[in-house]
């Protein structure tokens, strides 16, 4: 033992050398005897001197270089040459009918990798994305299981609508796919008009390209991940309970000089202090996801298999999203051909709450009788003894309602590319999809009662309805493209040329019953139903062909061009206006390869700028063709018998065309310090013109249609000017401590700056956004579009606090207020913005959007030996959010602050009186007073994992188990459940009308790679 000691110390010697790169020394480079903690560190000039045995391995590592090896034996001097990894500038980005490395991009364009996109535990691809892009918007519709969120890029695409175009394996989509995350290895984002202008008239509002995983030759991998969790609902809108609802009665009915009554409605009133608001929650809910994706293969052919199953129970009553999906992808390579097929099969399946559900619980007065203890008295009948029946059943009658949709869909792509000469490839791409929706409404028997027993009809649904519909889409994609590559001396040359068909037919019916009296809630098929309900069916096919020309060229990798120009025609306008033209250039300059530039601390630095014209083709299909449409019966002969009838009820336009925006874009990328340091920034401009407007027709062009005011008396126009200008940052910085702590810090910063610059003469209209649902067309509107503001944004009334003495009534009687409800003390007073002497609509002012005035996002992630952590914030800053649930509490005399409204005991307070008058002015709609600041930070996503060592021993590759939470915290001053309102992104963005809520999750998961 003593010899065998005596050896090893005699092979330990010291071992010193240089590290450099590219003839320059690299200090900081760690340098770890392998299998062992010890090690160095280079100095300043990159020397290092580290103690070794003769067998021992040297591990030479640092970050954006390759990791070396090598073993001592007999050299006393190593010396070091480290290879600058190219992963960061010669990674490759798709960029639309091709690919290119990162350093010869001249486009606006951004990468995110799949350990990104599934580092957040959501179903949906766009809220994977939050905050971690800049330049990209999204915002969660609503709150509502499986919810697609809103994805703007750089702004809103029209007032029609619209977002980015989705292309998957090579194939664009009709809308979002809504591919799980699990199945994507990257998406590429294609934000400027030249990077974009490729796909034409859809890519106005930016292009998404998803790569699905694909398999790798070797030994086959499996990786399973899954994971568990609930949800929790972090606030809500405070009511009054029992005694303070009293209190304020009290206080409400002596102003009105009465009395109240609801002891002579409800003896029991003191028995119950209700929270119908608690009962239509499910808090706790739970969410569920189980991933499965196997992959391998030979040489020349792999494949690769996912399946994917996500679950979320709703945190409203009867609501809840499941999918099922499946996608398997396979490429074959011989020779000069190449083979590439995918197919993707899904089953999605909701139930979607009751109509104005949380509106409803608010209202309900606490002393009424708690949904769960209504009586009983008979099948389908309930005994209701509540002081206003009608309004306690808008609740009651829909917890049994049935609201069930399904959406089964596949996908398949393929694509085929063959070497027809050296550099010269023919690749044709075919794609087919297909979505079939369809959804079952149940509306049960309901029989409501008062405690006399006396059968009240208004509060019942004396007869069930069930009601189907359905939706066959279907989606064909054919696309012939030639691609040419050359290099000559330091010229480098590439040619595309494209031609494309797309079809897509579509197909709807709608079909429902009528039950008897004697029916049962139990049997609900259509053959049940006593009377047919009229049914409805459509039918439409769109066409869309292109062409594309492109020339990618750079000299020396110094100097970069791309041109390209598209031509496409769509059915969806007529003849003579269905083809477009759109240019794009853009230019690029990699100073960091000019001979001159010798800047150490300067890994890469480029110089872009882009100029591009793009189409929008967002109308509905046959909006040129006058329509003949039926439900117009008319008394027809003689005897005036009542016939089917059909009329035109709308005009039409037969010189409508594109929407035209031409996008301008300035850059720059920017590497330091061994590319660990990463900076992109981009200005912009994208200037839409000729946008499609809906122009109001007045009355006497004969189209306003009782109970269908605003559907059929505006005709189609190109009339609108908007632009989006802005600019965003992205900074990323990685590095390592020593061998075992790596970190990666990596930040955006957005600013879109959107203006509405023309309306064809209208300075303020196309009013929208109304904040409570279950009031119908009664409800003012909030959100309009105007010249010189954002797209949607709020005028509204000016309210200038609650009338506190007879002196300022006084005053405020000195206008006209013929528009308003009769000023009393303790009422809301309004300003007379443009000092007319009266209120009126034209008083309406400018109160904000409900776009933040800019958006930014960190991301930081660690690993230390095993553990890992996970950090994800994203901040929306200056959004206004209009609280709907706040105005329907207040109209309803619900809200907590009424406790403390004005009355001649509390003659100080700001708080309006409630004057049991849903539409009295203290509480209209269009009043700011209920409007409220939308600013949040929120911890998007926060997870912490232990990868469990020494589990190859028993075939495990990796083991991992992880605690992870998805909205933990959010800091804001918004009062209403969620300040992350994104509606339809436009109109009703920032309009919180009872939306559902965004909640707070906490999982834990494992994940187990073989």
């Amino acid at each position: 033992m003593l010899i065998s000691f005596s050896l090893i110390q005699a092979q330990t010697k010291q071992v010193s050398g240089n590290v450099s790169s590219d003839g320059q020394p690299l200090p900081g480079v760690n340098i770890l005897v392998k299998g062992t903690n010890n090690g160095v560190v280079t100095d300043f000039d990159g020397n290092y001197q580290i103690n070794a045995s003769t067998n021992d391995v040297l591990v030479f590592s640092y970050v954006g270089f390759i990791t070396k090896q090598v073993t001592v034996q007999n050299n006393s001097t190593i010396n070091m040459t480290l290879e600058e990894d190219m992963s960061e500038l010669d990674e490759v980005i798709v960029v639309g009918y091709g690919t290119q490395k990162k350093k010869e991009v001249t486009g606006a364009v951004t990468q995110v990798k799949a350990e990104d996109i599934v580092s957040s535990p959501v179903s949906d691809l766009g809220a994977a994305i939050q905050g971690k892009v800049a330049g990209v918007n999204i915002q969660a519709a609503s709150g509502r299981p499986g919810e697609a969120s809103n994805v703007q890029i750089r702004g809103i695409v029209s007032i029609n609508g619209g977002g980015p175009l989705y292309v998957v394996d090579n194939i664009p989509q009709e809308g979002n796919p809504n591919i799980a995350p699990e199945q994507i290895e990257s998406i590429d984002i294609l934000k400027d008009g030249a990077s974009a202008s490729i796909y034409g008239v859809r890519a106005s509002g930016g292009v998404i390209l998803i790569t699905t995983k694909k398999g790798k030759a070797g030994k086959m991998k499996v990786d399973f991940n899954t994971y568990t969790g609930i949800q929790n609902i972090t606030s809500g809108t405070p009511l009054m309970n029992t005694t303070e609802q009293l209190y304020n009665l009290e206080v409400t009915t002596e102003q009105l000089g009465t009395e109240p009554l609801t002891f002579f409605f409800n003896p029991n009133a003191l028995d119950f202090d209700s929270d119908f608001v608690g009962d239509v929650q499910e808090d706790n809910a739970l969410v569920q996801n189980v991933d499965l994706n196997i992959s391998g293969g030979a040489e020349n052919l792999t494949f690769n298999f996912n399946t994917n199953y996500f679950k979320q129970d709703g945190v409203l009553l009867n609501s809840g999203f499941d999918r099922l999906t499946n996608r398997i992808t396979g490429q074959f390579i011989k020779g000069k051909f190449k083979a590439f097929a995918t197919m993707g099969f899904t089953t999605e399946n909701r139930s979607q709450e009751p109509f104005a559900l949380y509106e409803y619980g608010i209202g309900q007065s606490p002393w009424a009788r708690p949904l769960s203890e209504i009586p009983s008295i008979g099948e389908n009948s309930v005994e209701l003894d509540v002081g206003n029946e009608i309004f306690y059943s808008f609740l009651s009658r829909q917890l049994d309602n049935v609201d069930e949709r399904e959406i089964k869909s596949n996908n398949i792509a393929v694509n085929l590319e063959y070497e027809v000469l050296k550099g010269l490839k023919y690749k044709l791409n075919i794609g087919r999809n297909e979505w079939n929706f369809f959804r079952k409404f149940f509306r049960p028997q309901y029989l409501a009662f008062s405690r006399t027993g006396t059968y009240n009809p208004t509060a019942s649904i004396p007869n069930a309805i069930l009601q189907e519909s359905y939706i066959f889409n279907k989606r064909e994609t054919i696309e012939h493209i030639l691609n040419y590559s050359k290099s000559f001396g330091k010229h480098n040359l590439n040619l595309l040329a494209v031609a494309s068909y797309e079809r897509q037919q579509s197909r709807s019916i709608g079909v429902g019953v009528q039950f008897g009296d004697d029916a049962s809630n139990d049997v609900q098929v259509l053959s049940a139903g006593a009377e047919g309900i009229r049914p409805t069916g459509t039918e439409n096919a769109q066409t869309l062909s292109g062409k594309l020309a492109r020339i990618q060229y750079n000299y020396d990798g110094k100097y970069l061009l791309s041109a390209s120009y598209r031509r496409d025609g769509s059915s969806n306008f007529p003849e003579e206006n269905r083809y477009g033209g759109f240019p794009a250039v853009s230019v690029g300059w990699n100073v960091d390869q000019e001979n001159w530039f010798n800047v150490d601390a300067i890994s890469s630095l480029k110089f872009r700028a882009s100029w591009a014209e793009l189409g929008f083709q967002g109308i509905s299909p046959y909006s040129f063709i006058p329509i003949i449409e039926s439900g117009a019966n008319y008394p027809f002969g003689a005897d005036e018998e009542l016939s089917f009838g059909f009329t035109q009820r709308r005009y039409t336009n037969t010189d409508i065309q594109w929407e035209t925006q031409v996008s301008k874009n300035i850059g720059i990328d920017l590497s330091m310090l061994n590319n660990r340091l990463n900076i992109t920034a981009d200005i912009y401009e994208n200037s839409k013109s000729l946008m499609l407007l809906s122009q109001p027709l007045p009355p006497s062009t004969g189209t306003s249609q009782p109970r269908a005011a605003s559907q059929y008396n505006s005709v189609i126009v190109n009339a609108g000017d908007m632009t989006n200008k802005g600019i965003e940052i992205a900074i990323s910085y990685r590095d390592k401590i020593g061998e075992d702590f790596d970190f990666d810090i990596s930040g955006t910063f957005t600013k879109n700056v959107n203006e509405v610059t023309d309306l064809n003469g209208i300075e303020r209209g196309f009013a929208n956004g109304r904040p409570v649902n279950s009031r119908g067309p009664n409800t003012e509107f909030t959100t309009f579009l105007a010249e010189g503001h954002e797209a949607g944004a709020f005028f509204l009334f000016q309210n200038d606090g609650v009338i506190k003495t007879q002196a300022e009534l006084d005053e405020y009687k000195l206008l006209n207020l013929a528009s308003v409800s009769s000023p009393q003390l303790g009422d809301m007073r309004y300003k007379d913005v443009n000092d007319d002497g009266k209120i009126n609509d034209n008083d309406r002012a400018y109160s904000g959007s409900g776009q933040p005035e800019f958006e930014a996002g960190l991301n930081i992630n660690v690993q230390y030996k095993g553990f890992d952590l996970a950090v994800q914030s994203y901040l929306a800053y200056g959004a206004e959010v209009y609280n709907g649930a706040k105005l329907y509490a207040y109209s309803g005399g619900r809200h907590r602050d009424l406790v403390n409204m004005w009355s001649p005991q509390n003659p100080t307070s700001d708080v309006p009186t409630f004057r049991q008058n849903a539409f009295h002015s203290n509480v209209r709609a269009a009043s700011d007073y209920f409007l409220e600041d939308g600013t949040y930070l929120r911890i998007r996503t926060l997870s912490i994992g232990y990868s469990i060592p020494g589990t190859e021993n028993v075939g495990i590759e990796k083991a991992r188990v992880y605690l992870s939470s998805l909205n933990p915290f959010t800091f804001t001053n918004y009062t209403g459940y969620d300040p992350e309102v994104g509606g339809d992104g436009l109109f009703t963005r920032g309009v919180d009308a009872g939306s559902y809520p965004v909640t707070r999750q906490f999982m834990l998961g494992v994940q187990i790679s073989l």
